[in-house]
Parts: C-alpha cells; sequence; structure tokens
C-alpha cells in the first residue's frame, strides 16, 4: 500500500515538473524605447519570444486608444542545441502618441499551440510639445501607385530637373509602409544607374509619416547627390528595393489586402521575396554661360566658397622654408576642381609639398574643403609681400560669376647664417643628416720612417686595390651627392626621373585593389597613374590637367596616333568608370584587369619613345 502511495505521488511530482518546464520553455518580453516621448513623436516598441513552440500567432496588443500603431517588421531564428531546437520571434512596432500622460500597456499576450504567455507591462510618458504636437499632413494629393491601394511602395524624386554642370542634384528614394505587411528582413536596396554623373551618397534621414489618401505611412528615405560632368539631356535610372515578406501563417481580414497579396505575390510559402522598382527620371543639364565667364574660372560651381593665405612664421632667413597654405572651402563638389593660378612671388624659390581635400555632407548639402601646401625659399632680404591669390566659381543660385580673393601676406626676410661645413640632405629617408665640421683627428702619429718589407719590392695588386676602394668610395659618394643636389635644385628633373616609377606604384596598387574585389577603386588608381606620370613629365600639376593639354604635349614630343590611342583608350574607360556604375566589364567591353595592363604598356611606350 506504502509503495502505491508513493509511485502516485512520485507520478505526481513528475506531471507538475513537467508541465512547469512546458510552461517555463516560453518567455514574453517586450521593451519600449525610448520611455519618454513628446506628442506626434515615435516609440519603438519590440516584443520578443523564445523557446520551444511550433505554432503561433502575432502578439496580441491591449487597446491602445491614445496610440497610433505601426507594424514595422518581424523577423525570426531558430537554433539547435542538447535540449532541442529553439525559437526566437521579435515583433518592432511604431506608436505615435495623441495625448499627453502616462499610459501603461499590459496585458501583451502571445499564444503558442494551446497557451497563452503574458509579457511584463511597460510605461510609456507622453509630454507636451508645441513644436511635435500633431504629425503634419503630406501634401502628396494623387495615389501614389496607378494599381490602387498598397501596403508598401517605393518612389524616387529629385529636388530639381534642370540644373547647371557640376550642379548638385538631390535624388531621395521613399519607402512608404502602412504597416500591414511584415518583412522577415531589412530590405536590400539597389542604387540608380547614372551615366554622365558623378554620385555621392548621402546620410540616411530619419523616419517620418505622411498622410496620403486618408492612410498614415511610415517613411524612410535614401538620399544620393548627383552632379553632371557635361551639359545635355541625361537620366537617372530606376532603383530597386528587394524584401522579404513575412508570411508566417497570417493574413489580414482587409479585402483589399487580400487583393494585393493574390494580384502582386500570388501564393505564399513563409518568406515570399518581392522587387519593387522606382521610374526613371529625366534630367536637363545646361551649360555654363560663357557671357561674364573669368579669364581664371577654376570650374567650380557651388556656393558660400572662402579662401585663405596662411604662412607659418612671418619671420624668415634667406634659404630658410617658409610653408606656405592656400586653402579654399564651401559648398560645391571639389573633386572637379582645378588648381588656382598661383604665381611663384619673386624673390623665392617655391615647391609644391602636397595637397588635401575632406569632403562634409551636412543637411544633405555635398561641400568640402581643399588645401594646396607649397614650400617658399627666400633668395633676397628685405620687406617681401605675398600678393593675393583670386579664385572664380560660378555660383548657380545667383547665375552668376563670383570671385573671391584673399588677403596679401607681408614677410620679414633676414639675412642667412654662415655655416660650418656642408649640409648634406637624403630625401628619402625622411630625416636630415648634417656634416657639422671637417676635421680628422689621428688615433697615433705618422711615423718618421717607415721601412719596406723584404718580402716585395713594390706593392701588390691586393694592395693597391684595398688603398684604393676608399678612393672609389669618395668618387661614388660625390657623384651620388651631385646628383641629389641637382634633383633638389631642379624640380623639373626630379620629377621626370620618378614619374615611370611611381605610375608603376600606382598600377600595382590597382591589382591589389583589384584583387581586394573593389572594382570600384581601381579606375581612380589607374588615372592618378596615368595623369600623374604625364604631369611630371611635363612638371605640371596634376589637378589642372586635361586631355587636351596631354595630347599636345604628347604630340610635340613626336608621338605616334596609334599610341596616342592607347592612351585616350585608358583614360576614357577611367573617367566613364568614376561618372557611372561600372562593374567588372569597363566602357567598350575592356575587363577592369586589361585596362590596367593597357596603362601600363602604354606607359612603358611614352617613357621609352618619345619621354626618356
Amino acid at each position: 500500500m506504502r509503495k502505491k502511495i508513493w509511485l502516485l505521488c512520485t507520478a505526481c511530482v513528475l506531471a507538475a515538473a513537467a508541465a512547469w518546464a512546458a510552461a517555463s520553455d516560453v518567455t514574453v518580453t517586450a521593451v519600449v524605447e525610448p520611455g519618454v516621448v513628446p506628442v506626434g513623436g515615435e516609440v519603438t516598441l519590440v516584443i520578443s519570444v523564445q523557446g520551444k513552440f511550433s505554432k503561433s500567432s502575432n502578439p496580441e496588443l491591449p487597446p491602445l486608444e491614445n496610440f497610433t500603431v505601426y507594424q514595422a517588421g518581424t523577423s525570426q531564428s531558430f537554433s539547435f542545441g542538447t535540449g532541442g531546437a529553439s525559437s526566437s520571434l521579435q515583433f518592432t512596432y511604431v506608436l505615435v502618441p495623441k495625448n499627453p500622460g502616462i499610459f501603461r500597456i499590459t496585458p501583451v499576450r502571445f499564444r503558442a499551440g494551446d497557451k497563452i504567455y503574458t509579457a511584463d507591462p511597460v510605461t510609456i510618458e507622453v509630454v507636451q510639445s508645441p513644436s511635435q504636437a500633431r504629425i503634419p499632413e503630406s501634401t502628396e494629393k494623387s495615389s501614389p501607385d496607378e494599381k490602387g491601394d498598397q501596403p508598401i511602395f517605393i518612389r524616387a524624386t529629385v529636388d530639381k530637373d534642370t540644373v547647371y554642370v557640376n550642379q548638385q542634384i538631390t535624388w531621395t528614394l521613399g519607402f512608404y509602409t502602412d504597416g500591414r505587411l511584415g518583412l522577415v528582413r531589412t530590405p536590400e536596396y539597389s542604387p540608380p544607374a547614372a551615366e554622365g554623373f558623378w554620385a555621392e551618397e548621402l546620410p540616411s534621414q530619419k523616419s517620418s509619416y505622411k498622410q496620403i489618401q486618408g492612410k498614415q505611412y511610415l517613411v524612410n528615405e535614401v538620399k544620393r547627390a548627383f552632379f553632371a560632368s557635361a551639359p545635355g539631356k541625361y537620366t537617372i535610372g530606376p532603383a530597386r528595393v528587394d524584401l522579404m515578406i513575412d508570411d508566417f501563417g497570417r493574413r489580414s481580414r482587409d479585402s483589399s489586402f487580400d487583393d494585393f497579396f493574390n494580384r502582386s505575390f500570388g501564393s505564399f510559402g513563409f518568406g515570399k521575396p518581392v522587387s519593387l522598382n522606382t521610374q526613371e527620371i529625366p534630367v536637363t543639364v545646361l551649360a555654363l554661360p560663357a557671357r561674364g565667364r573669368p579669364a581664371n574660372f577654376s570650374g567650380l560651381v557651388g556656393g558660400g566658397l572662402e579662401l585663405s593665405l596662411q604662412t607659418d612664421k612671418s619671420v624668415a632667413q634667406v634659404g630658410g622654408p617658409i610653408n606656405l597654405t592656400l586653402e579654399i572651402r564651401g559648398d560645391g563638389n571639389f573633386k572637379t576642381m582645378s588648381v588656382p593660378e598661383f604665381v611663384q612671388p619673386d624673390g623665392f624659390k617655391m615647391y609644391e609639398s602636397g595637397t588635401t581635400s575632406d569632403l562634409y555632407k551636412k543637411d544633405h548639402t555635398v561641400s568640402g574643403r581643399k588645401k594646396y601646401e607649397y614650400v617658399l625659399i627666400p633668395q633676397l632680404e628685405g620687406e617681401k609681400t605675398l600678393p593675393p591669390v583670386t579664385l572664380s566659381y560660378f555660383d548657380p543660385a545667383e547665375k552668376t560669376y563670383k570671385t573671391i580673393q584673399s588677403a596679401p601676406i607681408r614677410l620679414e626676410i633676414k639675412p642667412g647664417t654662415a655655416e660650418e661645413g656642408r649640409r648634406v640632405v637624403i630625401t628619402g629617408s625622411g630625416e636630415d643628416i648634417e656634416v657639422l665640421g671637417k676635421d680628422i683627428n689621428y688615433l697615433h702619429p705618422v711615423p718618421a720612417v717607415i721601412r719596406p718589407s723584404a718580402r716585395s719590392a713594390g706593392p701588390g695588386t691586393l694592395y693597391v686595390a684595398l688603398h684604393a676602394l676608399p678612393l672609389l668610395a669618395v668618387l661614388g659618394s660625390i657623384l651620388i651627392e651631385r646628383r641629389r643636389k641637382r634633383l633638389r635644385d631642379d624640380v623639373r628633373l626630379a620629377r621626370a626621373s620618378r614619374a615611370a616609377r611611381e605610375a608603376e606604384k600606382r598600377l600595382g596598387k590597382a591589382h591589389r585593389l583589384l584583387n581586394q574585389g573593389q572594382p570600384s577603386e581601381v579606375y581612380p588608381m589607374v588615372s592618378a597613374a596615368v595623369r600623374g606620370y604625364i604631369a611630371d613629365k611635363m612638371n605640371a600639376s596634376v589637378s589642372g590637367l586635361t586631355g587636351d593639354d596631354i595630347e599636345k604635349f604628347l604630340e610635340g614630343r613626336g608621338a605616334a596616333d596609334e599610341d596616342l590611342e592607347k592612351l585616350r583608350s585608358v583614360l576614357k574607360a577611367c573617367d566613364s568608370a568614376q561618372y557611372s556604375l561600372v562593374g567588372s566589364e569597363g566602357p567598350g567591353g575592356r575587363s577592369t584587369r586589361e585596362t590596367i595592363e593597357l596603362a601600363a604598356e602604354a606607359i612603358k611606350i611614352f617613357d621609352k619613345r618619345y619621354l626618356s
């Protein structure tokens, strides 16, 4: 009898434990962010479900009369462990409060099989904010799609469809959803093709809400800036958004929603892929006006430009370096700007020491800063004045050319100090090595009498060779030093001698970028290699070097047409790739790797036949 009672008790305990374990296999949590929000603001409610379950449904939210509720997506994952398979669901909602107050959201229920689970309550504090009291109505009056009511759609617009060359066009892709469709994953966006434009990605914009035909839509936007390189008629192509619609056994009772499903997507399995496309947008690009164009026009189109000229010292010595910085900043695409005209001041030697540029994208407007750095070497003492630098640009807002100017700089140049010995500079190491003295201190006095060796009547071959080595070393160092001094004093010779070597380095880097799977970075590197090589041979600035300048220079050196055609083909491929979406196949059907090899071949030909 006792044994039966013990077995009965054990069975009851095991059954209770099994029931508790089954109930504890599923957990439901609710989180809101932020906890305090103004009226008309946005609160994100995330409901997470984890555990072992096979059949489930959407969470059951309590009545939320003080909020407008939008479903913002659903995600699901599975994991396998020693205890078996478990699931994880995450449901995201956006709540827009209508009235101020403190609101408690409870209960949030979730049904798994024949059981119901409840999340802990969450609290939201809504405060009054006059600036955000209500969600503004959209000015859109027409239907977003000719097919009628849509739970999700996309639309592309531009802020202007007629611009000048190099004037910014802001292209916007809007992703609209009314919350009736859930997404399994984040939408994948493919940007539009835009041949003839220079494109820049802009920072993403905060989500907002719009009323369209009496329905509330959550809108997420992606923006791009386009700059046309030449006048004419152009087209910004369609963009694509790839979605994975959640069809985890859930349908709306709305008949128009069911219509949309049947008409657009057909029968569903779990996670239905859908692609949405925008319409292409025609754009007219006007040439910059010829009337009133200054002779020193830089090619820059923008607004609010400022120019400054600065030196690191106002007092210097003859022969001592002065670092000079020319800085330009403002709105516009600085990548297309040529180098401002800056004439070498009288009484100075001037060397270019570098160029740096920065790009900013504030308030969806592309702006930048470009710095040109020089080294001035004073040749004469006295009071000197560096003349102002002028820059001309076109302002599309006012449709006129403008000229800005830096302030002149006064310098006091003092006599140089006398040096003991000579100064040797080894440029490649990044450090200066100075010979400060000429004295030689001997360790032992020279003997008065040196007796000849009895073994040899005269100096042997080894003896002569060993004593000739120091002499050869001295002669070699003199020749090397003369070469280095010549390269320091003759900038043209220095640039020409290193031109092929620098181009080879850049082409090697282009090969590495291609092998690393970065084809978009390859063409700018190839262009820099070719243009930099020609600029070094011409002793010109690469920033202002045009294709016509290159051809005139090479024709003057007797370059054959077939060799010039190879160079034209490389530069055309690079320019086309930078102004359009080019993949592994470049313009004209030539692959990226073939373009690199053609550039290397062209540089070798010109270096050997015409520019040696």
